[in-house]
C-alpha cells in the first residue's frame, strides 16, 4: 500500500487545513496509507475520524519529529512554505520526493527567513502544483499543474426562509471583511428583519467588533471560529464573500455545493467559481455600495431560489473530490512515487 504524508504546519483549522483533511480522507479512500501532520488538535483529528493518521505539527520543530514518527512514505506532500521547509529538511528521514500545493497567490515566504528559503526550496521540490490559475499566475515559478480546489458533496443545506448573510473566513487583512460589514450597513436589510453572521477569527476581529460598535451598525453577530462550516451554510440564506485577493476561497465552493448563494468580489479565485455562473451579483474589490446592491437583490425571495437552484448546479458540475484525488495521484506519480 502506497504511504503519502501531509504537511501543515498550523495549529489552526482554516481553508488550508480543511482542504487537507477532506483531500487525506479521499486519497485513503483510494487505497493509500495516509498521514497528516498539523493542523488545530482538536478539528484535524475528529475530521480525519480515524481514517487517516494524525501527528502534531503546529511548530517547525514538532512538524520534524511527527515526520521522523511517520517514517519512510511515497510522498511527503506539503502545504504553505513552513511546511515546506521542514518536508525537505526531514527528507533523510522520509526519503520521498516532496510535493508542495500553492494555496496563495503570491511568491513564496511572506517572513524574511521564508524568502532566503525559497531558492533552496524551490530547487528541492519534485512537484509544484497550484489551486487555481490566479494562484499560478503570481507564482515566482510555473506550476507544474493546476489542481483547482475542490470539496466533498453535501446534501442542499439552503432554506428560503432564512434571513442570515454569512461571512465565513478568517479575520485577517487581506479578506476585507470591513467592506462586508460596510456593505451590510449600506444594504439596509437589519431593518427588514435580516442579519449578519461573521464567522471566524483573526488578527482584526477586537477591530472589526469595535467598527460595529462605535457605528451604531444593527444585526451583526460576530460567532467565533468554527470548524463546523455546514452548521454555518445551513442557516444562511446568502454567503457573502468580499475578498478581492481570494485564491480560491473554500467556503465559496462550500456554499455552492449546499446550495447557499453567494455574492462575491468579482476577483481573484471567485471569477474561477461563483465567476463562472452567469448574471451572478457581484462587485469590484473593496466597493462596499455595490456588494450592498447585490444583497438587496438576493434579498428578493425568487430571485435567491433561483440562484440557490444555478449555483448548486455549477458545484455538481466542477471537478469533484474524487476526480481532484486522482489527479492529484497522478502527480504523485510524476513526482517518482513508487
Amino acid at each position: 500500500m502506497p504511504k503519502v504524508v501531509h504537511v501543515v504546519t498550523t495549529r489552526r483549522f482554516a481553508g488550508v487545513e480543511r482542504y487537507v483533511a477532506d483531500v487525506a480522507v479521499e486519497t485513503a479512500a483510494h487505497g493509500w496509507d495516509v498521514a497528516v501532520v498539523g493542523g488545530n488538535p482538536a478539528a484535524m483529528p475528529r475530521t480525519l475520524d480515524g481514517r487517516v493518521r494524525w501527528l502534531p505539527g503546529g511548530s517547525s520543530a514538532e512538524a520534524f519529529f511527527s515526520l521522523a514518527r511517520a517514517g519512510r512514505v511515497d510522498v511527503c506532500h506539503a502545504h504553505m512554505t513552513k511546511a515546506e521547509a521542514v518536508a525537505l529538511a526531514a527528507r533523510p528521514l522520509h526519503r520521498a520526493p516532496v510535493v508542495a500545493t500553492r494555496h496563495f497567490a503570491a511568491p513564496r515566504g511572506k517572513t524574511r527567513l521564508g524568502r532566503v528559503l525559497a531558492p533552496w526550496i524551490a530547487r528541492g521540490l519534485a512537484r509544484q502544483l497550484a489551486v487555481s490559475e490566479y494562484v499560478a499566475g503570481k507564482l515566482e515559478a510555473p506550476a507544474a499543474a493546476v489542481l483547482p480546489n475542490a470539496v466533498h458533496a453535501r446534501p442542499l443545506l439552503w432554506q428560503q426562509e432564512s434571513r442570515v448573510v454569512l461571512v465565513l473566513q478568517r479575520l485577517e487583512p487581506e479578506k476585507d471583511t470591513l467592506i462586508a460589514l460596510r456593505a451590510w450597513e449600506e444594504s439596509g436589510l437589519a431593518g427588514e428583519g435580516w442579519t449578519m453572521r461573521v464567522v471566524g477569527d483573526g488578527s482584526e476581529r477586537a477591530d472589526l467588533e469595535q467598527w460595529v460598535g462605535e457605528h451604531g451598525v444593527a444585526g451583526v453577530e460576530f460567532g467565533g471560529w468554527s470548524d463546523e462550516p455546514d452548521a454555518e451554510l445551513a442557516r444562511a440564506s446568502v454567503l457573502l464573500a468580499p475578498g478581492g485577493q481570494d485564491s480560491s476561497a473554500l467556503a465559496v465552493l462550500e456554499a455552492m455545493s449546499a446550495g447557499v448563494p453567494v455574492v462575491a468580489a468579482a476577483a481573484g479565485g471567485h471569477l474561477e467559481s461563483i465567476g463562472r455562473i452567469g448574471d451572478m451579483p457581484s462587485f469590484a474589490p473593496g466597493d462596499a455600495v455595490a456588494a450592498a446592491a447585490g444583497l438587496r437583490a438576493v434579498s428578493k425571495d425568487s430571485f435567491r431560489a433561483e440562484l440557490s437552484r444555478r449555483v448548486r448546479e455549477a458545484a455538481l458540475a466542477r471537478m469533484t473530490l474524487q476526480e481532484h484525488v486522482e489527479r492529484l495521484l497522478e502527480e504523485y506519480a510524476k513526482a517518482g512515487a513508487s
